[in-house]
C-alpha cells in the first residue's frame, strides 16, 4: 500500500478532505434530475437540460477557480470560502420551492465550481516539479474522491426509494461542514508557493475587495445561466474556444521546449471530454435508462437509479488504488508508464463500456423491452477503469509539464474540457427519451432504439479517438522522456 510517510506533509489530510468535500456534488449528481421533476415542478426535458447545464457550469467555474486562484486569492483561502458557500446552498436546495432551488443551485455552482481547481493545486504544490510521486498521490486522491461518491450514492439510492430528498441534502451539508474543519486543521501545510498571490498580491489591500466582488459576480452569473440554460451551452463552447486561442498564444511566446510541453498537456487533457460526456449522461440519460428501461433488480435486490451509480464509483476506488500501487512499483523498479499510453488505454476501455447498452438491448425482453440492470452496471464499471487512466493522469500532468506561474490557468482549461463534454450530454439525453416532457410517456420499447443508436455511435467515436491517441502517443511520450532526463 501507499506509505504516507514518504509523501509531503498535508497529502493525507487533502485525501480525507476530498472524501467529505465531494458529498454535496455527489448527492446532487445522484438525485438532482429526479428531484427537479418530483419536487421542483420541472418537466422531464427541462430537468435533463437544467441538470446538464448545472454540472457543465460547475466545471466552467472550475476554470475561474484555476485562473483566479493563485492570483487574486490564495488557493487555500478560496477553497475555504467555496465550501462554506456549498453548505448554505444545500439548505436552500432542500426547500421545495422552485425559485429557492434555482438560487441554491446557483450558490452551489459558485462554491463547487471554484473549489476543485484549488484542491488540485494545493496537492500539486506539495510536490517538487520532477517528483513522480505526484502521479501516485493523484491516483489516491481520485480514489478518495470516489469514496465520498460511493457513500453519497448509497445514501441517495436509499433515500430515493422513500422520496425523502431533504435528508440527503442536510447530510451533505454536514459532510461539507466537516471538510471545512479538516481544511482549517491542514491550513498551514498548503500555503501557496511561487504564485502571483503569494509573491505580490497578498501584500495589496485590494485582496480584501477582490474576493467578495468575484464571488458575487459568479453568483449573479450562475443565476442568469441556470434560469437561461440555453445560453449556458453557447457560453461554455465559446469560452472553450477562447481559452484554446489564449493558451496557444501563450505557448507560442515560450521557448520551444516549454511550448512542446504545453501542447502535449492540451492534447492529453482533451481526453477528459470523453469521460465528462459519460458523467453527464450518468446523471440524466443513464439514470432514465435504469428507471424506465431496466428491471431494476440485481440478484433480487432492487436498484434505484442513484444506487446504480455506486458501481462506477466503487470501480474508480478499486482501479485507482491498483493504478497507484502499480505506479509505485514501477517507480521502485526505475520505470514508468508514459501518460500518453495510459490515456490511450483509458479511451480504449470506453469502447467496450459503450457497447454494453446495445448488447443489453439485443438481449432485452421481447415483449416489454426491459433490459437486465447488469448491463448499465457493467458499462459503469468499465468506464471507471477508463476514467482512472484518463482523469487521474490528466490531473497530475499540470505539475509534470506546466510551470507554477501557469498551473492555475491550465488546471482550469482541463475542467473546461469537462464542461464541454457535459454540455453535449444534455441534448443527447433528451434525444434518448424521444424529447418526452412527461415520465409517464417514456417506455422501454419506445426508447431502446434511440439508446442503442447513441451508444453504438459513442463506441465508434471512441475507436477513432483511440487510434488517434495511439498514433500521437509516441511523440507525446518523448516529451516526458526529455523532461525527466534533464
Amino acid at each position: 500500500m501507499i506509505n504516507y510517510k514518504e509523501m509531503p506533509k498535508g497529502v493525507l489530510q487533502i485525501n480525507i478532505i476530498q472524501i467529505f468535500s465531494t458529498v454535496g456534488y455527489a448527492v446532487l449528481m445522484g438525485l438532482l434530475n429526479f428531484y427537479l421533476t418530483d419536487h421542483g415542478g420541472f418537466t422531464k426535458t427541462e430537468a435533463n437540460t437544467l441538470t446538464a447545464s448545472f454540472f457543465a457550469l460547475n466545471f466552467l467555474l472550475h476554470f475561474l477557480g484555476g485562473a483566479l486562484g493563485g492570483k487574486f486569492f490564495s488557493f487555500r483561502g478560496l477553497f475555504l470560502i467555496s465550501v462554506a458557500l456549498q453548505v448554505v446552498s444545500m439548505f436552500m436546495i432542500a426547500e421545495h420551492h422552485q425559485t429557492i432551488i434555482i438560487y441554491g443551485m446557483a450558490l452551489f455552482i459558485t462554491g463547487a465550481g471554484l473549489n476543485v481547481s484549488c484542491l488540485n493545486m494545493m496537492l500539486t504544490q506539495l510536490f517538487k516539479s520532477k517528483d513522480r510521486n505526484r502521479r501516485v498521490a493523484f491516483s489516491i486522491n481520485y480514489s478518495c474522491m470516489n469514496i465520498g461518491f460511493a457513500g453519497s450514492f448509497l445514501l441517495s439510492g436509499i433515500i430515493q426509494s422513500y422520496g425523502a430528498y431533504t435528508i440527503a441534502f442536510y447530510t451533505a451539508a454536514g459532510c461539507l461542514a466537516f471538510s471545512i474543519f479538516l481544511h482549517l486543521f491542514n491550513f498551514k501545510n498548503v500555503e501557496d508557493k511561487d504564485t502571483y498571490f503569494h509573491n505580490k498580491f497578498s501584500k495589496s489591500i485590494a485582496r480584501y475587495f477582490s474576493a467578495p466582488a468575484v464571488i458575487l459576480a459568479c453568483f449573479i452569473f450562475s443565476i442568469f445561466l441556470i434560469k437561461n440554460p440555453e445560453y449556458g451551452s453557447f457560453l461554455v463552447i465559446g469560452v472553450f474556444v477562447m481559452i484554446i486561442i489564449y493558451l496557444v498564444y501563450t505557448a507560442l511566446k515560450q521557448t520551444p521546449e516549454y511550448r512542446e510541453r504545453i501542447f502535449a498537456f492540451m492534447i492529453l487533457s482533451s481526453a477528459c471530454m470523453v469521460f465528462a460526456f459519460v458523467q453527464g449522461m450518468q446523471s440524466s440519460a443513464l439514470e432514465n435508462f435504469v428507471e424506465f428501461n431496466t428491471n431494476k433488480s440485481l440478484f433480487g435486490i432492487t436498484m434505484q437509479p442513484a444506487t446504480v451509480n455506486i458501481f462506477e464509483t466503487l470501480g474508480v476506488i478499486v482501479f485507482g488504488f491498483l493504478l497507484a500501487i502499480f505506479a509505485k512499483r514501477r517507480l521502485e523498479n526505475g520505470t514508468t508508464l508514459a501518460p500518453g499510453s495510459l490515456i490511450t488505454r483509458g479511451i480504449g476501455l470506453y469502447i467496450v463500456a459503450f457497447l454494453m447498452i446495445p448488447l443489453g438491448i439485443i438481449l432485452a425482453n421481447k415483449d416489454t423491452g426491459t433490459v437486465n440492470v447488469i448491463f448499465p452496471i457493467l458499462l459503469l464499471v468499465i468506464v471507471a477503469a477508463g476514467e482512472i487512466h484518463v482523469n487521474a493522469t490528466s490531473y497530475a500532468l499540470v505539475g509534470d509539464l506546466i510551470k507554477p506561474i501557469h498551473q492555475g490557468m491550465f488546471t482550469g482549461y482541463l475542467f473546461v474540457n469537462v464542461a464541454v463534454g457535459i454540455i453535449i450530454s444534455g441534448p443527447v439525453s433528451n434525444y434518448a427519451i424521444g424529447n418526452e416532457i412527461s415520465a409517464k410517456h417514456i417506455t422501454a420499447l419506445g426508447t431502446n432504439p434511440m439508446y442503442s443508436n447513441i451508444f453504438i455511435s459513442l463506441a465508434v467515436i471512441a475507436i477513432v479517438l483511440t487510434i488517434i491517441f495511439f498514433l500521437i502517443s509516441k511523440k507525446i511520450n518523448s516529451v516526458f522522456k526529455r523532461l525527466h532526463s534533464t
